[in-house]
């Protein structure tokens, strides 16, 4: 059975309980949903199979079945197999926490028991309908991201080929030097994005002062410094993402507040954008480039232990220039000794 309504959300319901499943789109229609209806499991897994705009399916756990798995589980598998998943609320009037946790296990998005409490169920639809849409914009977001991290850097690295594999790189230091210092595996993962997306804003400055052998005059060195600025703007559709596009910003900011382009000081830029400013100037310094030959391990290591709380944080800097020293670029490639930054724990001592 199939019932059109108003337009709303589209709800498959399945109960062999012909009273109460009625009972249930009747409600539902009430509140602007649409509805179709199954008595069987047969039926539901046909509905489930076809082409039909759902947004949520309600089944009971206790559907006729012959196979060993109760009925609304095979329906809440049928609805996890469709493409996006669906979300299922399981319905029982014999709750047990055995058939509770098999659900939950699997996945059902809600359980409720009978009698159902209709405005409950009504509440706990919108909230599973709203989870599954939220699942889908970050899913989009996160293909979308997967996207730009992948095509803009390589049209800067068309634009100017010394650069090849400088955003890749920066990301491998960013995300080490990140862990090292104890930063949250969600904040390194938009830390790695903006590592990859650093530069992005370099596809607005002339090709003649970005592939320019030797140094740059003072009027090509304010072009160049407009690139931060350019970045944030081709990023303003990353709405979701605030702190990616501020670090891509910053990423020129120092500590002294002598960078640019704001003159941002000390923990104005967050750790994170920090380590993000540590990790370009490394790689910069550790690779060839138009205008300089690759700088030695020690050259480098010096320079960071020079600007530690001039050009960098003054803790990052001494850790990447001691660390740089003694292994080179492999610094960022090593797991952390216990007791360093970022390290195993030292052995606690037993009493």
């Amino acid at each position: 059975m199939q019932s059109e309504s108003k337009a709303g959300f589209r709800v498959l319901v399945v109960d062999d309980e012909i009273a109460l499943g009625k009972n249930v789109c009747a409600y539902l229609e009430a509140q602007e949903f649409t509805t179709v209806y199954a008595d069987r499991l047969d039926m539901a897994l046909n509905l489930l199979e076809q082409d039909l705009d759902l947004d949520l399916v309600i089944t009971d756990i206790y559907l006729g079945s012959d196979t060993e798995k109760a009925g609304g589980h095979i329906v809440c598998d049928a609805a996890s197999r469709r493409s996006p998943p669906l979300p299922v609320i399981l319905l029982t009037g014999k709750p047990t926490m055995d058939a509770a946790l098999e659900g939950l296990r699997g996945d059902a998005s809600d359980f409720l028991t009978k009698p159902v409490n209709l405005a409950l169920l009504h509440k706990r639809a919108l909230q599973a309908i709203e989870g599954r849409k939220l699942k889908l914009e970050l899913m989009e977001l996160t293909e979308v991201n997967r996207v730009l991290s992948g095509i803009l850097p390589k049209a800067i690295e068309a634009k100017d080929p010394t650069t090849g594999g400088h955003s890749d790189r920066v990301v491998s230091y960013a995300d080490n030097l990140g862990r090292r210092m104890g930063v949250s595996a969600e904040d390194r993962k938009e830390l790695r994005l903006a590592a990859q997306l650093h530069d992005v804003g370099k596809i607005g400055i002339p090709e003649s002062i970005l592939c320019k052998e030797g140094p740059l005059t003072k009027q090509e060195r304010q072009v160049i410094e407009e690139h931060p600025g350019i970045g944030y703007s081709i990023l303003e559709p990353m709405v979701h993402l605030p702190r990616v596009r501020q670090w891509v910003y910053e990423h020129h900011e120092r500590w002294d507040g002598k960078g640019y382009p704001q003159g941002l000081k000390g923990d104005q830029v967050a750790l994170p954008g920090r380590i993000l400013i540590l990790a370009e100037v490394f790689d910069a310094l550790a690779t060839a480039r138009s205008y300089k030959k690759a700088w030695s391990k020690d050259k480098i290591a010096d320079f960071f232990v020079e600007e530690a709380g001039h050009h960098f944080d003054p803790d990052l800097s001494h850790i990447v220039g001691e660390g740089v020293r003694a292994h080179g670029a492999d610094f960022f490639r090593q797991e952390p000794e216990a007791g360093e930054p970022g390290g195993k724990p030292a052995q606690a001592q037993l009493f």
